[in-house]
């Protein structure tokens, strides 16, 4: 495959989230959905990281935080309501999600794992 450079590069990846398992207690459970995440250049990344550093409060990195996974997720799939519905991916959705430390750190963990060249390790 020859190689595309593109203005902008969109991709799906896995994301494995493991969280506690609500039918048995003190086990995790995971659970599986693909992200479809929209790359930063390394101009912007080196840059949110320098405006991260400046940070002072846990409130102000976490937001922080949080808005550079907004700007980097563009959409999900195989994401499901407690009835077994489709949720369909919104800002709104991604911010609630994001709530949730297990949710956040699958979902950084599967970024920082599809940037590094590897292919998805199975289960993520």
């Amino acid at each position: 495959m020859k190689f595309t450079l593109a203005k902008t590069v969109r991709y799906w990846w896995p994301v494995t989230v493991r969280m506690p398992d609500p039918q048995n207690p003190g086990k995790i459970a995971e659970q599986q959905l693909k992200v479809l995440f929209e790359p930063k250049g390394r101009d912007a990344a080196i840059a949110s990281q320098e405006a991260l550093s400046k940070l002072d409060t846990p409130k102000e990195r976490a937001d922080h935080e949080h808005s550079e996974l907004k700007a980097v997720v563009k959409g999900w799939d195989d994401v499901l309501d407690e009835e077994g519905t489709s949720v369909p991916f919104s800002e709104e959705m991604l911010g609630a999600a994001l709530q949730m430390s297990w949710f956040r750190t699958g979902v950084y963990s599967a970024y920082a794992d599809s940037l590094s060249g590897q292919e998805a390790r199975l289960g993520n």
